[in-house]
């Protein structure tokens, strides 16, 4: 019976116990909260963390490679018909001295370019460049000069300058001709400076309230001085040269198509003191009249030529899909191009074509 009694009194003392108010039971104490405050702000320091590495990841990932100089090395290598200058053709020559020029006798043209541009960020470029012109028929232009075939060469440096707020990008650049198959002192070099301005007329556009992205003609205006062989003479040229990129027309699943740009063109060109003093021409009174490489001073204006034409380019870089840190772009061009007189009495009518291939890094 007392067992009885005393478990009755263990089962009572225990329920009694275990149904103390919440309110009685002890608080934590001070320094139970502090650390519990601090393993909170440790894990929500870790979160933050782990969230910007993910972000800054993920804008790398969108942005690519980097450079680590902003320098970009070129070089272009193009076969051509023919090699027209500003609507001259300097690769037409006669079978025999007197007879009239032949259309097609002419061999292939070939040039290459190596060029490299600093980019200098908020001041804009700086850059330079070398063309050279091969003719394979240059024997038939300078026979006393043997097979030697190098007919040009050509030295660039140019600065340049994006103007965002109003549309405009700006080159000003010296550019200095040598002709090693001309003798010196006849004309075997000349220099010019030049300025080139390319709009981008969708900022303009949006100035007046129209929904346009980008350019859509590219027009351009070029304007050259030249500083020997045609001294106080100038050479002008505008022209548009819209870019149609296949993929942004329905073909960007399609493959080779969606590499694809196309890009007709059209310029007009006109000059003052320019034409009558550089054209190769005798007849036509230029520095192949034994006038000491000067050309003759006679005061004229031409408006020169209209050329008409255009090009088809193939993106390489994107169709073998070639990492940035390898290839800035790769190319291959196609392009054709006619070239209709103004100035009948120094031009002809010209049509030529050709196939460029080119690498940038």
């Amino acid at each position: 019976m007392k067992r009885n009694m005393c478990m009755v009194g263990i089962v009572c003392f225990l329920w009694t116990t275990s149904t103390v108010p919440a309110e009685n039971a002890k608080p934590p104490t001070g320094k139970t909260n502090y650390l519990a405050a601090l393993q909170q702000a440790e894990a929500e320091r870790v979160d933050t963390m782990k969230s910007t590495v993910v972000e800054e990841s993920a804008e790398a990932s969108a942005v690519g490679w980097t450079k680590p100089v902003p320098l970009t090395l070129s070089v272009d290598y193009t076969m051509a018909t023919d090699y027209i200058f500003r609507g001259i053709n300097f690769s037409e020559y006669r079978r025999k001295w007197g007879q009239p020029k032949n259309e097609g006798t002419e061999k292939l043209n070939h040039q290459l370019t190596t060029g490299a541009e600093l980019d200098l960020g908020a001041f804009g470029r700086v850059g330079g460049s070398v063309w050279f012109e091969w003719f394979a028929g240059q024997s038939a232009l300078t026979p006393e000069d043997g097979h030697k075939n190098l007919q040009e060469v050509d030295y660039t440096v140019y600065y340049g300058y994006n103007i965002e707020p109003i549309g405009v990008d700006a080159e000003a650049g010296f550019i200095w001709y040598m002709f090693p198959r001309v003798a010196a002192g006849d004309g075997s070099s000349t220099q010019e400076i030049y300025l080139n301005l390319s709009f981008d007329e969708s900022v303009w556009l949006r100035a007046l309230g129209l929904n346009v992205k980008e350019s859509i003609l590219n027009p351009y205006l070029y304007q050259a001085w030249d500083l020997d062989l045609a001294r106080g003479g100038y050479y002008g040229e505008f022209g548009l040269a819209p870019e149609f990129a296949l993929a942004d027309m329905g073909c960007g699943g399609m493959p080779i198509l969606k590499d694809i740009t196309i890009t007709p063109s059209w310029s007009m060109a006109w000059d003052h003191n320019w034409l009558n003093k550089m054209t190769l021409d005798p007849a036509a009174g230029g520095w192949g009249v034994g006038n000491e490489g000067r050309g003759y001073a006679s005061n004229t204006s031409h408006l020169m030529n209209m050329k008409f034409g255009g090009q088809v380019s193939y993106d390489l870089k994107s169709a073998l899909n070639i990492p940035d840190r390898y290839c800035g772009a790769m190319y291959v061009n196609g392009f054709m191009y006619y070239s209709q007189r103004i100035a009948e009495n120094f031009l002809n009518d010209e049509f030529w074509g050709g196939l460029s291939v080119g690498y940038e890094w």
